[in-house]
């Protein structure tokens, strides 16, 4: 049995950074295969292809690679703007 694995990224734009992007998604690697999933406003996470069209030049946005201490706080500060939105 293999230890998962997962790399988060910030989803940087026009006027965005990693410390305050649009968005988060991550690559998880599991014993059934690589993952790729978007956090929603429902804070839930959902299959995404935001990596794959990164890496083949097609994003929108720029992906930056963050550590999953990152990650967790910019998770916390999503849930408190978008329940203030909601």
């Amino acid at each position: 049995m293999m230890n998962e694995q997962t790399v988060y990224y910030a989803i940087t734009g026009v006027g965005k950074n990693p410390a305050n992007p649009s968005g988060l998604v991550r690559r998880r690697f599991t014993e059934r295969g690589r993952l790729d999933e978007a956090l929603r406003r429902d804070m839930t996470w959902h299959r995404d292809t935001a990596i794959i069209e990164s890496e083949y030049g097609n994003a929108v946005g720029h992906l930056v690679q963050i550590s999953e201490a990152e990650a967790n706080e910019l998770i916390e500060r999503f849930r408190e703007k978008w329940s203030q939105e909601g």
